[in-house]
């Protein structure tokens, strides 16, 4: 082939595969540490918290009572994720909702005190999963792909 001539659409494909490795591949990395992730927040979460239900009540205890749409983006949960885990953790008693005093048609979202005492021990209990999870990783590594990850996010 002369080297004005581009390859073929099969070529590219070919060579793609013939170069590609998927245990060096990012996504797939990802996804395989996520559920190594995940294998230990389900042995070790307490309360029998889901991940989405521990992250709502994580940010609310970060954040203060907001609204459940805001609450939603900024856990990046869509509408539909964010009513159904709300709906789940008002059943257990752990989030109440309630007029918002300066718009009335909005409904602010918040802890109660059950709620807070549970979000308080999850999030210890978070710490003991990351620091299980992570334990490979020095300090400084540590620090940088938590820096790394926020960078993919927030591009």
């Amino acid at each position: 082939m002369s080297p004005k001539t581009k390859p073929r659409s099969t070529d590219k494909a070919k060579d793609a595969a013939l170069s590609y490795t998927l245990d060096e591949a990012p996504g797939f990395l990802l996804r395989v540490a996520l559920r190594t992730h995940t294998a230990f927040f389900t042995a070790k979460m307490i309360e029998g918290l889901t991940a989405p239900q521990f992250s709502t009540l994580a940010k609310l205890r970060e954040v203060g009572p907001c609204s459940q749409n805001h609450l939603g983006r900024l856990i990046h949960y869509d509408s539909a994720t964010i009513t159904g885990v709300i709906t789940r953790l008002k059943s257990r008693g752990l989030i109440t909702s309630y007029k918002d005093p300066l718009d009335p048609r909005r409904r602010e979202i918040d802890l109660t005190e059950k709620g807070r005492r549970i979000a308080d021990a999850a999030i210890e209990t978070i710490g003991e999963i990351s620091n299980e999870t992570f334990s490979p990783l020095s300090q400084q590594e540590f620090r940088t792909l938590t820096e790394i990850l926020k960078k993919v996010i927030r591009r």
